[in-house]
């Protein structure tokens, strides 16, 4: 195996312009959908942690082309350093030559079949790669193995976000009132008039001089004087600062709506 000590390595070269470029390891995975191990192991040169020589070509060749770095210049880097080109055959020794005037044999081979055991073993061979080659290439089509693992993580949060909305959904629901509590507390003698909607018999009607509590799907109150203090589910509800009768409309799930004098309960 050779190195070119005047080209950079290829590792450094890829860390280099990933730094350069402000981008992390887990940006490149969700842009190339190769997992972070495997961009690791590439910037450190540790080719033998990834499947094979056509994976690291693979691999390599998409993280430059991500990088805006020439793939190609890169690809055949590995090539020429880490795959190698067989040395030349080495002169046969002077012993192993035969004798002059001595015939060679000619080599025989055995042309019988290859035993039953042999075929089987090729054939779970052949099933296990076929399930190695499936197992890394998640996204199918030419896009390079690799991003199965985080296309299911991504996936897998997505799910867990959607249940986390659907129960909080859930749980609003639970917690809508269904009625109205209406509760005056009046700081002296008050008039009030309290119904459950236009056309009703009035609740109440009459002075109040002691805290009072209503109840209903829906309910409406007219108030002689704003001085007293109002809770709607318990929650207080602004009369406003001018000093005048008040008139409002009170349902579960909405705001108090004011109502004009016309509209009020017992006018």
């Amino acid at each position: 195996m050779r190195q070119n000590r005047l080209v950079p390595r290829i590792g450094e070269t890829l860390r280099e312009a990933r730094i350069r470029q402000s981008v992390d390891i887990a940006e490149v995975e969700r842009a190339t959908k190769i997992r972070a191990k495997y961009l690791r192991a590439l910037e450190n040169e540790e080719f033998d942690l990834l499947p094979g020589p056509t994976f690291v070509r693979s691999f390599l060749k998409t993280y430059a082309e991500h990088l805006g770095l020439d793939a190609r210049v890169l690809v055949e880097q590995f090539r020429t350093d880490h795959e190698g080109v067989p040395d030349e055959e080495p002169a046969p020794a002077f012993g192993s030559r035969a004798p002059p005037g001595r015939r060679r044999e000619p080599v025989r081979y055995d042309r019988r079949s290859p035993g039953p055991g042999l075929l089987v073993g090729g054939a779970v061979a052949a099933v296990l790669v076929l399930f190695l080659v499936l197992g890394l290439t998640g996204n199918g089509g030419d896009q390079p193995p690799g991003g199965g693992g985080a296309d299911v993580e991504q996936s897998a949060a997505e799910r867990e976000r959607a249940e986390r909305r659907a129960r909080r959904r859930a749980q609003q629901r639970r917690e809508r009132p269904r009625s109205v509590k209406l509760r005056i507390t009046p700081e002296g003698p008050t008039y009030a008039c309290v119904d459950r909607g236009e056309d009703k018999t009035p609740v109440f009607e009459g002075s109040l001089t002691s805290p009072r509590t209503f109840r209903g799907r829906r309910l409406r109150l007219n108030l002689g004087r704003p001085t007293a203090r109002v809770r709607v589910n318990g929650r207080n509800v602004d009369l406003g600062s001018e000093g005048r009768p008040v008139g409002l409309a009170f349902s579960p799930t909405k705001r108090p709506r004011p109502l004009p004098l016309s509209q009020r309960p017992c006018v």
